[in-house]
């Protein structure tokens, strides 16, 4: 069948307005349920993404194709995420991509993993490090999910102790979200490419700080840079345009650079 199809399996966004969107596993049995109305998910099966709809009241929604940032709200979070904001922008700045091999360390519940294995598949591969089980678990669940797990290998150690080449190969990017990131960087050319990204997020000034004079006295790295990112969101109406009330400020410090 035609990937632009609705197959039972697959994922689907359905879109009734801002405030009522939400991704569902189409099986034959299912059912999405909103204020707005009901909408059975064997009467879908078939129809091309961004097709128009009738709930059971008669309001209309859409049904689009879901964008990694829709799936990972499928998530089950068992720590706090790092924000699409900073996440696009860490990619970004890593210079990875199709065919990449990625080590993460801190991996909680796998959400910046996600949209690393969706950017380096099909040939590539993101190895993570976890130090707790049942986050871990809960990653590869989440990963599993939306079918990311074949690119994420994850493994339950402290990468302070203990980290390994995927193979021969080394790694071409690092991402690191632990506290204590100084404690890993020493153990990085044993494992990464000689002038490899790192980029490490930091919720405190405080470890900001300390992450950049160690990276200045075991002249570990070079082209050190320190980011904050800000989004902000407005309202897209044509008659009023003006920002939302509500959004989200600061997350945390992105600190940046290459491997010596």
């Amino acid at each position: 069948m035609s990937l632009d199809v609705i197959s039972e399996g697959d994922y689907v966004l359905v879109y009734i307005d801002s405030r009522r969107s939400r991704v569902v596993r189409v099986t034959r049995e299912g059912r999405f349920e909103s204020d707005k109305g009901v909408l059975s998910l064997e009467k879908i099966i078939g129809l091309p993404y961004g097709s128009q709809v009738s709930l059971s009241t008669g309001v209309k929604a859409y049904l689009l194709r879901p964008l990694s940032i829709d799936l990972a709200t499928k998530f089950r979070r068992v720590t706090q995420v790092i924000y699409p904001k900073d996440a696009g922008f860490m990619i970004l700045l890593s210079g990875i991509g199709p065919g990449s091999y990625v080590l993460e360390v801190g991996v909680g519940s796998g959400y910046l993993t996600s949209f690393l294995a969706n950017v380096v598949r099909p040939d590539g591969l993101v190895v993570g490090y976890e130090m707790r089980q049942e986050y871990a678990r809960a990653a590869l669940e989440n990963l599993s999910k939306i079918g990311l797990d074949r690119y994420v290998t994850i493994k339950v150690a402290d990468a302070r102790r203990q980290l390994e080449k995927p193979g021969e190969r080394a790694f071409d990017a690092v991402f690191i979200d632990v506290p204590d990131p100084w404690n890993i960087y020493p153990r990085l050319r044993e494992v990464a490419r000689p002038s490899s990204p790192v980029i490490t997020f930091l919720p405190t000034v405080n470890q900001v700080i300390k992450t950049i004079e160690f990276v200045e006295s075991a002249k570990c790295g070079i082209d050190l840079r320190v980011y904050e990112t800000i989004t902000r969101e407005f309202e897209p109406d044509s008659t009023a345009l003006r920002p939302k009330t509500l959004y989200v400020a600061h997350t945390g410090y992105i600190v940046f650079f290459r491997l010596l």
